[in-house]
């Protein structure tokens, strides 16, 4: 009897390997419906967690391997959990993020990367990276901040008196070193969290050093609020930061990224962009004071340019004690014959250099500046005479919305965690 006889009647080969590939199918969806956290009464199956790795891979133009998504696993999940979390308080207060909200937001990521939605549409589809994992995780933002708004922002003062603290140490704190920083905040909850925070730091910072984008990371993984600006921290005051931190940030070079810096929050990995130093801020009716002006300007040679500044400034700082007034800046500049120097007339502060009209506003009549650096050459000024009152510097508007912000985030931290600590989570990856 042939092979095909002995089959059972309504059985052929072709549906036996059906029936086996239907098999390793069912297997396969079956894994990716696993279980990976229970929050509350919320599942977050593997397969939301896959989706999510998926986008963070493509966005952080990380290498897309076994190794780098074991390494991204647990804080991509805990950003899962987190959301959940999140989600659930909006629900709970009543909070619904509208369709409208969050047409604009994906619109706005639409247009930070010159391009339309449909076109994002396809990007996305084309690397294999579902658009609604984008839609969910936008989503959850949106209602997190309607959720602080409501119950955050009204308990946040800042006092007269912590207002005035921090205009005073903003201006004794002028020309001093700042750093333009982005940052990466990975909490630590618990002590038992301790080390596989701080081996998810270092799996995050070797990722960036093998080409990750840094901006994407912090967006997808960052515990802090400057992780929907892709945790850019702007221009921040040495005065400001811890002095271990400080320690640390000194010893980078523009362009390096920081080992992880515990804090009593957690971890945090910084992204160093660039430093300067800095300057005091103008009040915007400052701009319009008036100021009479004379100069000595050492132009630069047309064969050496902006290369000759350092001889440049030599030959001003051995001129400046001779600077004693206006009168004297405008003799030397006869007598040298020097294009460029003696009587400015008056002018507006706003008018002037950025760089020239911070150092100017503060400058008393009589005295001489340090030496300058401009488009034309370095630059000796000295105020003769000011018309209009010199505002506050820097700006008490500007340093109390900092300071609100800076409230706002230590509250909704706190009350993410405390969150955390009343709910059922259960990880089971």
């Amino acid at each position: 009897m042939s092979r095909l006889a002995r089959l059972r009647p309504g059985r052929t080969p072709g549906m036996a390997v059906t029936l086996v590939c239907l098999l390793v199918l069912g297997q396969a969806a079956w894994a990716q419906q696993r279980i990976a956290a229970v929050v509350n009464d919320e599942v977050v199956s593997v397969q939301d967690l896959s989706d999510r790795l998926d986008l963070v891979m493509f966005t952080s133009s990380v290498d897309d391997t076994p190794e780098a998504r074991q390494g991204l696993t647990p804080q991509v999940l805990r950003g899962l959990v987190e959301e959940a979390l999140q989600r659930q308080e909006a629900a709970r207060l009543g909070i619904r993020v509208e369709p409208a909200e969050l047409d604009q937001a994906i619109a706005s990521i639409a247009e930070r990367n010159s391009m339309d939605v449909p076109g994002m549409h396809r990007l996305l589809a084309n690397a294999g990276v579902r658009f609604d994992t984008l839609a969910a995780q936008l989503r959850a933002q949106i209602a997190w901040v309607k959720v602080v708004n409501q119950q955050v922002r009204p308990r946040v003062n800042v006092t007269v008196d912590q207002l005035d603290l921090a205009v005073q140490e903003a201006r004794l704190n002028e020309r001093q070193a700042e750093f333009l920083l982005s940052e990466i905040v990975l909490p630590v909850d618990n002590p038992a969290q301790e080390d596989a925070v701080a081996a998810d730091a270092q799996r995050l910072i070797q990722a960036v050093r093998e080409g990750g984008s840094f901006e994407s990371l912090a967006r997808q993984v960052s515990a802090a609020a400057s992780a929907e600006q892709g945790g850019d921290l702007g221009w921040v005051r040495s005065a400001v930061i811890p002095p271990d931190l400080l320690v640390a940030l000194e010893q980078l070079d523009p362009g390096d990224v920081s080992a992880p810096l515990r804090s009593p929050v957690g971890y945090h990995v910084f992204w160093l962009r660039d430093r300067r130093l800095a300057a005091a801020q103008l009040a915007p009716s400052d701009a319009q004071v008036e100021v009479s002006l004379s100069q000595i300007l050492f132009a630069y040679d047309q064969t050496e340019g902006q290369a000759g500044a350092p001889r440049l400034r030599e030959q001003a700082l051995a001129l400046r004690p001779q600077l004693v007034d206006c009168d004297a800046a405008n003799r030397i500049a006869a007598e040298r014959q020097m294009p460029g120097s003696g009587a400015l007339g008056w002018v507006r502060i706003g008018e002037l250099p950025p760089d020239f009209a911070r150092i100017l506003i503060d400058l008393p009549p009589g005295e001489v500046s340090q030496p300058l650096q401009g488009p034309a050459g370095i630059h000796l000024i000295i105020v003769c005479d000011r018309r209009g009152a010199v505002q506050s510097v820097p700006q008490r508007d500007e340093i109390a919305a900092r300071l609100e912000a800076e409230q706002i985030d230590r509250l909704a931290r706190r009350y993410l965690r405390d969150l955390r600590t009343q709910a059922f989570v259960d990880i089971r990856l």
